[in-house]
Parts: structure tokens; sequence; C-alpha cells
């Protein structure tokens, strides 16, 4: 239908659906409710018609209102709509599920995560503070503000309910740090570093940047690697040996900044780049998926470094993060009215 409009990034953009919490804890990790609503207090599941106060998810003592569900609604109508056009949701991922069934099931899962974060934030004693609660009405009213009077009538936007939902979503991020904050943050040089190469790549298997596929056999490698001998020799004479790989190389890049973990090329030829000291040139290095010769730009670099530090604490952090969710949820008793699915629509 539309999928001349839409390229596969798009639709990948958009099932992000910008949730910060999306993919913690359990896949689907809820129960229908169809047997009779629990109560806790005030929070019962509806079970007759929904209304925009009507209870639709409950987490733990924790409730969500419909509206709280039409809130994100617009919240990703306001956000991929000027870009992508109303006709987005109706974007076919497969014969079965359109981007709007999918984006359904994220914004139930972070309202999800968001509740149940909410309870063991108020557990721990962990609030938001005066600017944090000033922050989140300034959003809200801004957002308010920019709405239309049908999109606000629509999605049951005013300022206190959006205030609410950027309040969670400001303590879940800080609960995010308070849950993380005994990781392990200390990751040596040696672990991060970070070098800048380029290089020619002669592939032996795999995909070339023209999209042809390879798969030689043995004297289809003999003869790749004499041509790359012949190449070596080649390289040493260039006035400049970034330009001319990029002419020569048969692989889609051909500088690259990596660190010792990289995927981006055999291991071969890591742990020869990795040698080299800056303005040195490989011999040709033979990997599982072709014959390199590579050439260090630098063998330091400062900076990647240091963003490669900030990006495996954070990996740390969410590994943690996850861990910890996972437990909360599996403390949890999480429910969702029958009645919900059948009048959630994008």
């Amino acid at each position: 239908m539309i999928k001349n409009r839409y390229t596969k990034a798009a639709a990948c953009a958009v099932l992000a659906v910008s949730m910060i919490f999306t993919g913690c804890g359990k896949k689907e990790g809820t129960k229908t409710a169809d047997k009779k609503a629990e109560t806790t207090k005030t929070i019962r599941l509806e079970r007759g018609d929904i209304t925009a106060n009507s209870y639709v998810i409950k987490v733990g003592n924790a409730g969500v209102q419909y509206s709280e569900v039409l809130n994100y609604c617009y919240l990703l109508k306001n956000q991929y709509e000027s870009s992508f056009g109303s006709e987005l949701w109706k974007y076919k991922i497969d014969d079965k599920t359109t981007i709007g069934d999918k984006a359904k099931k994220e914004i139930v899962s972070t309202l999800t995560q968001l509740k149940l974060i909410g309870v063991n934030a108020a557990k721990q004693g962990v609030t938001l503070d005066n600017d944090e609660q000033d922050q989140a009405l300034q959003d809200a009213q801004k957002l308010i503000k920019k709405a239309s009077k049908a999109d606000r009538k629509k999605y049951e936007l005013n300022v206190n309910s959006v205030k609410e939902l950027f309040e969670d979503n400001i303590l879940a991020n800080k609960m995010f740090y308070v849950a993380t904050d005994d990781a392990d943050t200390n990751v040596t040089d040696d672990e991060a570093k970070q070098i800048k190469i380029s290089y020619i790549e002669f592939i032996t298997k795999g995909t070339d940047k023209n999209g042809r596929k390879v798969n030689m056999n043995a004297a289809g490698k003999a003869k790749t690697y004499k041509r790359m001998k012949e190449m070596l020799k080649e390289a040493k004479k260039a006035d400049n040996f970034s330009d001319y790989a990029a002419v020569n190389t048969e692989s889609r890049q051909s500088e690259v900044t990596i660190g010792k973990d990289t995927k981006l090329l055999d291991k071969e030829a890591v742990d020869a780049a990795f040698s080299l000291k800056k303005g040195k040139m490989s011999n040709v290095i033979g990997g599982k998926n072709g014959y390199y010769i590579i050439y260090c730009e630098n063998d330091n670099d400062e900076d990647a470094t240091y963003a490669r530090k900030e990006t495996i604490i954070e990996e740390r952090q969410t590994k943690m993060f996850k861990e910890k969710y996972s437990k909360w949820l599996s403390e949890s008793s999480v429910d969702i009215s029958n009645k919900f699915w059948d009048v959630f629509k994008l």
C-alpha cells in the first residue's frame, strides 16, 4: 500500500518509539486479566465499557488509566506523523503486523515498565526534586500549547496528565542511575583503545561493495592472494594510502576507527592493525573472509577511546538495570483488561 513511501530505516525508527526502557524485562511480560479483575484499594481493571478514567493496566498497586495510553499515542503522532504522514501506522511489517500493531504493544510495554519502576522507586524513597517537577510541568505546558483543540479532546490531553507522564519518564531515568550506582566504571585504556586505519580488502567470502556474493575455492583464494601481493607493491608507492585504498578495496568502506572487539574485519586483520604504529603499513594479511593491507592512520585515537569507555560503562549499567528490572517484574503481578485491546487503536 505505502511501501514506496517508507524505507525500512524509517519503519525501524518508528518502532523504537523513542521509549527509553523498551526491551527491559520480559517480552510481552504481561498476563491478560481473563478472570475477575483483582482489586487493590481503588485500582480495579475495567471489565465493561472503557472510558478515559478506566484502569486498563494494573502493575502491583499501581494502575494505568486509558487516558494515559491516549497521551502516549499523541506523543507518537506528534513525533512521527509530521515526517512520515498519518498513513504510517498502516504500513505492514509482515503479512499480519503493521507498524501500528507493533507501536501499540510498545506503548503498553513502556507504560507497564514506567509504572513498575515507579513502584520500586517509591519503595527505595527515590522521588523527583523541585527542579525535575518544574521541568516536567514546563514540558507538559509546551506540548499542550502546540496541540490542536481536536487533539486535546481526542487524546485526553491536559497539563496535569501530561505532566505526570513526563514525571514518570524523568523518575525512570533517575532510577536507572540509582539502580546502577554500584556498576563497575573502571575501564582500562587497553580495553577501550580505539585506532584509526585505512585498508584494502579483497573478499574471499561474503558480499563486496557492489552487492556481489563471493565464495572462493582454494584456487580462487590463491589467485586473489597473488593479486594482493602485487597491490601491496603499488600501495607502498602511493602518495596517499587512504585515497588509494578507497579506489581499490572491495569492501564497503576503506577507512574506519576500530577497537579490539570489532567485527568489521577478520580477527587476523584486527590483530595486525593493533600491532602497527602510526604511519606504518602491514604486509598482506589473510583472514577467514578475505585478504587485507592495512595502514595505521592513528594508533591511539584518544577521543574515540574516551567515547568507547563511556559506551562500555553504559553497557554494564544497562545489563545491571535489566537484571534488576527482571527481578522486580518477577515479584509483581501485571494485568491487562480484556476490553482494552478491543478499543485501543492508533
